[in-house]
């Protein structure tokens, strides 16, 4: 395995900006989010990426179950802060650099 399959595979990366709103939510660092336009009428889609941890895929998996709390506050916060970060990326391509 050479050193990119190394990072890749450290990498969870979800398009799910509600699942991304409740990782960052839940203390979980976010390590950066890639912009790419998708769809018949083009719009951007951020894809958040995270640190593939044991504690992650239980978060996760707890997330699909619908077995997390979260404050809520914090989570509406984080997810209007989530959207705006992609729709700037999607304006201002030298966002972010």
């Amino acid at each position: 395995m050479n050193k990119n399959e190394e990072n890749s595979a450290s990498i969870f990366s979800t398009r799910d900006l509600y699942l991304a709103s409740t990782l960052v939510t839940l203390h979980f660092p976010l390590l950066g989010v890639d912009m790419q336009i998708e769809g018949i009428k083009p719009k951007a889609i951020g894809y958040f990426n995270f640190e593939t941890s044991p504690e992650l895929r239980d978060a996760c998996n707890k997330y699909n179950q619908g077995l997390l709390l979260v404050e809520p506050r914090m989570y509406i916060t984080t997810l209007q802060s989530l959207k705006s970060h992609v729709v700037n990326m999607q304006q201002n391509p030298n966002y972010g650099m």
